[in-house]
């Protein structure tokens, strides 16, 4: 949360999330669920915006999905990150590919890992022990992003939650 005089607090945590919804239907491996998802960062303890075009660190995800189990095929996620609205526009069920039009905005990918059946709930949360810095575009205080399945899998429509969590660095 920014001090008066616009300093930051040392340690102020952000945080970011976006939904992504399948159709209820086949995906192949490194499929796109969903289309391309606004992150916009807000500092975790107050919900104000983080500075324009800061240096954020990325050290946590979480993925909770509101099924009661593991879909047969469904395995790891990915996050592939973009400082705008990639020009490439890949549809739900897409195959993603980095595409030379989306190589100026790329800023990265999160290996989000694999959910867990919990009971009422899938989830998993992956901490990144390596540097996770991301760059936004001057004048934005989001990244956008595409959820990319690693498996195969015959997918219902229910929403892959995702929440980004770092700090300004």
């Amino acid at each position: 949360m920014p001090e008066s005089g616009g300093r930051l607090k040392a340690g102020a945590g952000i945080v970011a999330t976006a939904s992504f919804t399948p159709a209820a239907a086949a995906y192949s491996a490194a499929d796109t669920i969903g289309v391309a998802k606004e992150f916009t960062f807000t500092f975790a303890d107050s919900g104000l915006a983080i500075p324009e075009g800061a240096l954020i660190r990325i050290v946590t995800s979480v993925i909770k999905i509101d099924q009661t189990g593991v879909i047969s095929g469904e395995t790891s996620y990915s996050l592939p990150l973009h400082s705008v609205t990639p020009p490439s526009a890949i549809a739900d069920n897409g195959a993603y590919t980095l595409l030379s039009a989306d190589l100026a905005a790329y800023r990265g990918l999160l290996s989000l890992g694999t959910p867990v059946d919990l009971g009422t709930a899938c989830y998993v949360r992956t901490q990144y022990s390596d540097q996770q810095d991301f760059i936004l575009a001057s004048g934005k205080t989001s990244m956008f992003g595409y959820l990319v399945t690693a498996g195969a899998f015959t997918a219902t429509a229910v929403a892959r939650q995702i929440t980004l969590c770092g700090f300004v660095v």
